[in-house]
Formats: structure tokens, C-alpha cells, sequence
């Protein structure tokens, strides 16, 4: 059976489903999670898996954000809203440093730093809000991962008015296996990969090292 409704009636219908789907999908978005903008950040990787990792700049607490946004929190409200954000922060040791800036937005200084065993798992901000991920495996590789927003999510942020913007740097001296990093330069006797993070839709950083004593495992079909 055809669609009997007038042309324009579906087009509007279409238009409000979509943007339905699009309020949904930004929601879902804005759920849980910290974005980062207008950041320095930083890992220095020794090949034996010695880590440092240092961010500074801006975290968007973006559920609060978004309410701010859309008037879903009395102005009243907002203060102390933003004081749990930033007790919640501050339970981790390693934020240095952390000032709102409001709607939800916090200029942090994190440092950490450690030694990445077999299966270590180190997350920025935190496994549940995750915006870098660093894996170690068995096998003696080390995978940073940065955290992969959809084309539909990262326009949905940038019409909020979220922005994501910045600089991430690794510096090692390790054999490096992967990565997408948009430079690499000499610096001393290591290598600087740069990642220059422009906007929502710049791609993530990927980056995959060998750790020194560590022997890649061999497939069975080789043994």
C-alpha cells in the first residue's frame, strides 16, 4: 500500500525523526563521558614500559554541560552541581590541579606515571570516562588508543557547541609497530610523534610499540 500523506507531511515527519534520532544519539553521548579541549597532553614511553603521562587543559563534564545548555538545571543548582564534578575529580591522586571554569568545564593538570606490565591498563580520565587508553599485553606490546567519537556524535557536540581541540605527544625510544601520528620529529636520542587534534572529527590517536625483553607471541600456523 502507498503513502498516502501529502509530500510535505513526510518531509516534516522525516525531519522531526531525524531529528529525534540525532537528540537521542547526543544524549547517549553526553551520558557519562569528559571531553577534552584546549590541551597539552603528553605520554613519554621507555622501551622497558616505564610510563609518564601529563594533560593539561580543559575537561567537559558534558551531562552538565549539555543541561546547562538546554535550561534542564536551575541556575541555583549549578554551583553545587559543579562542586560534586570537581570532589569527584579530585579523589584521584593524580589531578594536580583543578579550577571550573563553568558549564561544566574544568582546567585540570594530570600527572601520572607508573611501569606497564604484562596486562596493565592505565585510562584518562577513568575506565568508565574513558579519553586515552593504555594496554599493555603479554605479547610486549604497548597500545595507546585514544577515544573514537562517530562522524553523527561529533556533529551532534560541535552543534552544542562542544569543542575538542588540541596537541597529544608521545616521546620514546622503543620500536615503534603502528601508529597515525600526524608529525614525527627527532628530539635527542628519541622520536616525538604528534597527533594535532583540530576538531570532533580528527581521527584518534593510534599508536602500537614493542617493549624491550618482551617477544612478540607466534601463531600457531608458524610454530
Amino acid at each position: 500500500m502507498g503513502d498516502h500523506r501529502p509530500a510535505c507531511r513526510r518531509g516534516r515527519s522525516r525531519r522531526a525523526w531525524s531529528a529525534t534520532i540525532a537528540a537521542l544519539a547526543l544524549a547517549a553521548l553526553l551520558a557519562a563521558c569528559y571531553l577534552p579541549n584546549n590541551f597539552e597532553a603528553e605520554v613519554r614511553l621507555g622501551r622497558n614500559g616505564d610510563f609518564a603521562l601529563r594533560y593539561i587543559g580543559e575537561l567537559v563534564w558534558a551531562p552538565l554541560y549539555r543541561d546547562i545548555q538546554q535550561h534542564h538545571v536551575k541556575p541555583d543548582e549549578i554551583p553545587q552541581k559543579v562542586a560534586e564534578i570537581q570532589q569527584d575529580l579530585a579523589r584521584d591522586h593524580n589531578f594536580h590541579y583543578i579550577k571550573s571554569l563553568g558549564d561544566g568545564r574544568f582546567k585540570v593538570d594530570y600527572q601520572r606515571e607508573g611501569h606497564l606490565r604484562d596486562t596493565a591498563l592505565v585510562t584518562f580520565v577513568r575506565r568508565n570516562a574513558i579519553i586515552l587508553a593504555i594496554h599493555a599485553t603479554p605479547d610486549g606490546r604497548i597500545t595507546i588508543d585514544g577515544n573514537t567519537m562517530r562522524p553523527s556524535d561529533a556533529e551532534s557536540a560541535t552543534n552544542m557547541g562542544l569543542n575538542v581541540k588540541g596537541e597529544f605527544r608521545i616521546v620514546t625510544d622503543a620500536m615503534v609497530l603502528e601508529h597515525n601520528a600526524t608529525t614525527v620529529k627527532p628530539f635527542g636520542h628519541y622520536l616525538l610523534y604528534i597527533w594535532t587534534i583540530q576538531n570532533a572529527f580528527s581521527p584518534a590517536p593510534h599508536f602500537v610499540m614493542q617493549r624491550e625483553g618482551a617477544w612478540p607471541m607466534i601463531p600457531q600456523e608458524h610454530q
